[in-house]
């Protein structure tokens, strides 16, 4: 099978859980014999000249800066660089996909006998609306009506993505359960982790209210917050208790030191990577229910769930005092994503999700 993969950001082993879930499920593909062409955007020096560029080649993108979602219209100026050779190679694909609810409209210009499937890796108009963005939701909303309709099949991470007309196929995100490997607990004192791209905005203002009001609840336990890109409300966040690393080349060595990862996150859709690499390095783990949500996972058997401040504290604090509740809850969370979320399995399934699509072509 002959699969075209065109996305706003590329794949790649590091980075976000978009990037990342890519790189896994194309790697994945090829392994199985598929062969997979990637175009991702040209970037030239700097957003400006990138944005020059694009409103040189079609002007009517300024426009559009009005009434689409913001993320939809950055999409619209990678698209430009991308457009003329996706389209050439559409024309010898089986199948198209297209990652990203954000990318949709790229659909508009493909040829409409290849069938395309988007990627749904969130729910847009409900991450904006959870964090009072109503202005943002709206835009979504209407975004969705528009351009979804375009589509004749969906990819989407949680059952709770799934589309009631079966045009959806359920491509969870996992983890590299040959890679992330449990290690014994570290000696000394217990540690707090956090991980994840700090500069979007879910995990920042869950991290920000970890610290502003949890982490004082909390016996002291130092906290480590890793994670590239973040922002100043982040970085001021560090003291002689909260360590803000940044971008690591490796994440397994915070893994190592931690004895609890806290997931404090107060929005966000599709699901969370960084409970499934908790998992996969045998670490326990405290969730808010949205942190947690879409993944198959119960409260007291593969980590603890607790929303508001307190909540979460007492959960941290029992977890941390716990270590028999440690060691059970990180047993069935390795068995877990060994049965369920391993990437291998996972790109089986895209697989067959992709020949399905394939074998529809109008």
């Amino acid at each position: 099978m002959r699969v075209l993969h065109l996305t706003p950001e590329p794949p790649s082993p590091v980075g976000t859980g978009g990037a990342m879930r890519q790189f896994h499920l194309i790697r994945r593909l090829g392994e199985l014999g598929h062969e997979v062409t990637v175009i991702e955007p040209e970037r030239p020096a700097s957003k400006i000249a990138e944005g020059l560029r694009a409103l040189r080649r079609r002007p009517g993108v300024a426009l559009e800066a009005v009434t689409l979602p913001v993320l939809a219209w950055q999409a619209q100026i990678f698209w430009e660089s991308m457009r003329e050779r996706a389209v050439e190679a559409a024309r010898r694909a089986d199948v198209v996909v297209i990652e990203h609810d954000h990318a949709a409209a790229w659909r508009r210009d493909l040829p409409l006998d290849v069938p395309v499937v988007l990627t749904l890796h969130n729910r847009s108009p409900t991450m904006y609306r959870r964090r009072g963005l109503k202005l943002e939701a709206a835009r979504w909303r209407r975004f969705y009506g528009r351009y979804l309709r375009d589509f004749e099949r969906f990819v989407v991470v949680s059952k709770l993505d799934l589309r009631h007309d079966e045009t959806s196929d359920l491509v969870p995100n996992g983890v590299d359960v040959e890679e992330l490997k449990p290690t014994p607990e570290p000696d000394g004192p217990p540690t707090l982790l956090f991980t994840g791209t700090m500069n979007h905005p879910p995990n920042s203002e869950g991290v920000e209210w970890f610290v502003r009001e949890i982490l004082p609840r909390v016996p002291e336990a130092p906290l480590l917050v890793v994670g590239r890109n973040p922002p100043e409300s982040v970085t001021k966040l560090a003291s002689n208790r909260v360590e803000v690393t940044g971008a690591v080349p490796d994440v397994r060595p915070y893994f190592q030191q931690a004895t609890v990862v806290v997931v404090p996150l107060l929005a966000g859709g599709g699901t969370r990577l960084k409970i499934l690499e908790a998992f996969a390095a045998g670490r326990a783990v405290v969730s808010t229910s949205i942190g947690a949500e879409g993944l198959e996972v119960e409260h007291e058997k593969h980590l603890l769930t607790a929303d508001g401040a307190t909540e979460f504290a007492d959960a941290t604090a029992r977890l941390l005092g716990d270590r028999a509740l440690r060691e059970r809850l990180t047993t069935e969370a390795r068995r877990l994503v060994e049965d369920r979320y391993d990437w291998r399995i996972l790109g089986e399934q895209l697989a067959e999700a992709l020949t399905k699509a394939a074998e529809r072509r109008p």
